[in-house]
């Protein structure tokens, strides 16, 4: 038998036990949740024994319709003036009935009817059907548990009937939430033996930290209950979690939220040792937090206290809960990939994993096909923007010459030039399109006869219409030019995409950027030539693909295939990215039309922005400065401004300060001081909320004079 091999897996101690970071994303990983919003696609109201009904017929686009119902005291009715009331969602266990947990017909236990005795006690109570009984045909069952059978075909997809069940019950907590009875800041879950399982992981994954859970006849641990006592169901588990959490340590990841465990000593499904030591587990990871993990171990089988549950949900509901205490912050960047393409991630790191071949394999070309449409030419995929930037100069060859950049820019545009032998001089922006104001390149060229190359940049993902003219100029004096496109990824200019002007396009691929594959970067060029150029210099300057001798001083500035992984992932959804930026951008257009105080950047009208910034200017007569307005913002209302493009002028970093990186006519840079004075940027990524929006402009609002 495999029982002496089972019995060495489950001894297997779980990497997440000693931390609750994780819990959360391995829960979403494994449950592999398809969300999908439920509709009610009927209902039907009555008022029978003092208690609201309604029947409801709840459409999901994954599931199908089901049944639901509603209770609510009869005096909890809708209106203008009515109160909303707390609510709980109802999650009965395998074998519970929807029609005796809300008493429409006598129930089998005296505390099977939760949602009708919690209705009672004054919440309003949604409870819907779980869909694992009586849908296969009995016969061919043979007297088979069904929803055995039904957790056994869901792991032929490589998914669970926990994340089925899960999802519902998401569903149901968003139906529960809209209803104009509920007070949706006053939402708690209730969950029996496999319902409270459910109500776990709709907690762990329902995106709010405050969800009051109410747990009973399910604590323990995975393999006292699986292995030991074999009354584990399939439907309470997600495959694979025990490598990563046992189940007290799920309970542990949602401190500090409201938890209340019950469980009976006499409960046969249960090790009343077991339990205890679980539950112990739990309290002492939620003090380890300044919380604590409510546990009730009752003289009782496999049961509810329905008055224990009460009386948890009166005292951690009945409160009317303020939006800046429970409201997670909006942060500056949010950085997110779906289940399915971590997924997709993970399976591309392990083909190359097994493959051997972990730079410079097949993620890396394919992650140079998926940019190539978004820059127009060619491209070759290198370690970073920065290496982009310095392989280009260092095939122009600007050693020992003069290098043009605006002052108005990241420290690596010019430390690039710098690691390539050049001299750097600044340029002034226009603040139009903020590219290079072309009368101070004029200038500068002048000036510095033997400038090499010119490095405009396109800030905040704007391609500045200024372009073109410094273009010509560089064009009648023989001058190379490099775009510094690291935040403009998808910008176009006359529909023509960045990183398509110059000779060389430098594009980043860092976290913060608008296309991510966490390290890396871009080089995009219109010649085949410059790009076997690029491929030589940044595989150590071998003189050709494969061969051991090399012929200038190259460096190590490769992509890797796990980053790769991510990069062709992202990539993947792209146009997505960019239609949500773009529509993100516009929301923000019309919600700070009227706030006084701030002025939304105009991006020029030939210029397509993705919108890597959303810029906008404080007046620069009012009482607030920028860091006590973003100090403001973060404590007060949980706000988060983005990192601004850029604070400081490169000609005041100490690096450039000295004269030897000056050129007193280059200055004062008057329009570069102004922007890089007066404005912000907003919070703006694909998962940003039209509710997260509104947030930070009603606290800009608030704030701004």
């Amino acid at each position: 038998m495999q029982l002496r091999h089972l019995r060495r897996l489950l001894a297997t101690e779980p990497t997440l036990r000693h931390t609750r970071i994780g819990v959360r994303a391995v829960v979403e990983r494994l449950a592999r949740v398809e969300r999908a919003p439920l509709a009610v696609a009927d209902s039907t109201a009555s008022v029978r024994e003092g208690l609201h009904h309604e029947r409801l017929v709840l459409r999901s686009p994954v599931r199908g319709s089901f049944d639901g119902t509603l209770l609510a005291p009869s005096d909890a009715a809708p209106g203008p003036n009515a109160t909303p009331r707390p609510a709980v969602l109802v999650l009965g266990g395998r074998n519970a009935r929807l029609d005796q947990l809300t008493g429409d017909v006598p129930p089998d236990h005296p505390d099977r009817n939760v949602a009708e005795q919690l209705a009672r006690a004054g919440f309003v109570t949604l409870a819907f059907d779980h869909g694992i009984g009586g849908g296969l045909d009995a016969g061919r069952r043979a007297g088979r548990d069904e929803g055995t059978l039904l957790a056994h075909a869901f792991a032929l997809t490589g998914r669970s009937l926990l994340g089925a069940l899960t999802g519902d019950a998401l569903g149901a907590l968003d139906v529960l939430a809209a209803h104009p009875r509920v007070d949706p800041l006053r939402i708690g879950l209730f969950g029996h033996s496999l319902g409270a399982a459910v109500a776990l992981h709709t907690a762990l994954l329902s995106g709010r930290r405050d969800l009051p859970l109410c747990a009973a006849g399910h604590i323990g641990t995975y393999p006292a209950l699986f292995e030991r006592l074999l009354t584990g169901h399939e439907g309470a588990v997600l495959p694979g979690i025990l490598e990563y959490a046992d189940l007290p340590d799920l309970y542990g990841g949602l401190a500090p939220a409201p938890l209340q465990l019950q469980y009976g000593t006499a409960d046969s499904y249960l090790d009343p040792d077991d339990a205890r030591a679980a539950a112990d587990a739990v309290r002492e990871t939620y003090a380890s937090t300044g919380a604590e993990a409510e546990v009730h171990a009752l003289d009782m089988g496999h049961g509810t206290h329905v008055g224990h549950a009460a009386d948890f949900f009166t005292r951690t509901l009945t409160v009317t809960r303020h939006r800046q205490h429970t409201d997670p912050q909006v942060p500056a960047q949010r950085i997110h990939f779906e289940v399915d393409e971590r997924r997709t991630v993970l399976d591309r790191v392990d083909a190359a994993l097994s493959s051997g071949v972990l730079t410079q394999g097949p993620q890396v070309a394919r992650f140079e096909e998926l940019a190539r449409p978004w820059t127009g030419t060619g491209t070759a995929a290198v370690a970073s923007g920065s290496a982009a930037l310095e392989i280009a100069l260092r095939i122009i060859g600007v050693a020992g010459r003069t290098v043009l950049v605006p002052v108005n820019t990241f420290f690596a545009t010019a430390a690039s030039a710098v690691r390539a032998g050049a001299s750097v001089r600044f340029v002034d922006i226009e603040l139009d399109g903020l590219g290079m104001d072309p009368d101070a390149l004029r200038a500068a060229l002048e000036r510095h006869p033997d400038t090499a190359a010119v490095l405009p940049v396109h800030i905040g993902g704007i391609v500045s219409p200024s372009l073109d003219p410094a273009l010509d100029l560089c064009r009648r004096r023989g001058i190379p030019v490099v775009e510094d496109a690291a935040h403009a990824f998808g910008a176009t200019l006359d529909g023509r995409p960045a990183g398509s002007f110059g000779r060389f396009g430098a594009f980043s691929f860092y976290p913060t950027k608008v296309a991510v594959s966490g390290e890396g970067g871009l080089l995009s060029a219109g010649s085949a030539d410059d790009l076997e150029q690029v491929r030589r210099w940044r595989d150590h300057g071998k003189s050709a693909q494969g061969s051991t001798l090399h012929d200038r001083p190259g460096g190590n500035w490769r992509l890797s295939e796990l980053h790769a992984a991510v990069g062709t992932v992202d990539l993947e959804r792209f146009s997505g990215t960019l239609a949500a930026r773009r529509a993100l951008a516009a929301r923000y257009d019309v919600l700070l039309a009227d706030v006084p105080g701030i002025r939304p950047h105009a991006v020029p009208a030939a210029a397509d922005s993705n919108y890597y910034k959303y810029l906008a200017y404080l007046d620069p007569e009012g009482p607030l400065d920028r860091p006590l307005l973003k100090k403001l913002l973060r404590e007060r209302h949980g706000v988060a401004l983005a990192g601004e493009v850029y604070d400081h002028l490169l000609c005041d970093h100490p690096q450039f300060a000295s004269r030897r990186h000056l050129d007193s006519a280059d200055g004062p840079f008057e329009r570069a001081r102004w922007f890089a004075r007066h404005h912000v940027a907003l919070p703006l990524y694909p998962s940003l909320t039209e509710t997260e929006q509104v947030r930070v402009v009603t606290a800009l609002r608030s704030e701004l004079p």
